[in-house]
């Protein structure tokens, strides 16, 4: 009769101890993909956990794990240096499987490049920084790129075609873009 009445006792005190312990909760990894980091200092968190990125990752996995019914809110807790991210599919609750359907996305920040143009007077001057070309007009005294350069980026401006009549030469042609836009290549045109 005692052990009729001790049984739930000792199944109650073993209940409580492995709920103490976690009692199976905590098995389930939370991770998923990474675009377009190419920076450093990217964190991420879930609630208290969090887990650095290095630049270049295509995936991520906190090291804490989740329960099964737990739920999950990943969140950008600092941004990486020169880049801006957001979270896909950041918040949910877990089932019975690994988690790893949030998605990260990031974009290094973009900056436009010119400068001043002395001298300039005729068409035909063609600049280029890789692919991106601009054209800029007889008498103009300023030019800015139309597409942009991502942070930390290098450039490389150079003289496509020269204008009619005239030949230009660039200073501070080459570089590495800062967090910034870059005004201070100088393109000088002179009639021989």
């Amino acid at each position: 009769m005692k052990s009729l009445y001790l049984r739930p006792i000792v199944a109650a005190a073993c209940a409580l101890s492995l709920a103490a312990c976690g009692g199976g909760s905590g098995n389930l990894y939370l991770g998923g993909a990474i675009t377009g980091l190419a920076k450093t200092g990217l964190i991420l968190s879930n609630g208290a956990s969090t887990v650095t990125v290095s630049s270049g990752a295509t995936t991520f996995v906190f090291n804490d794990l989740i329960g099964s019914d737990a739920t999950y809110n990943v969140q950008v807790q600092q941004q990486p240096t020169g880049a801006k991210c957001t979270v896909t599919n950041g918040q949910g609750k877990a089932n019975n499987f690994n988690v790893n359907t949030v998605i990260v996305s990031c974009l290094t920040d973009q900056y436009t490049l010119g400068g001043t143009i002395t001298g300039l007077t005729t068409n035909g001057l063609i600049l280029v920084n890789g692919a991106d070309a601009t054209s800029p007009p007889a008498n103009a005294t300023n030019f800015t790129f139309g597409g942009t350069v991502g942070d930390g980026s290098a450039y490389t401006v150079t003289v496509l075609h020269q204008p009619d009549g005239q030949t230009c030469s660039i200073a501070n042609g080459v570089g590495r873009l800062g967090s910034a836009n870059v005004n201070n290549l100088q393109v000088s045109c002179t009639t021989p």
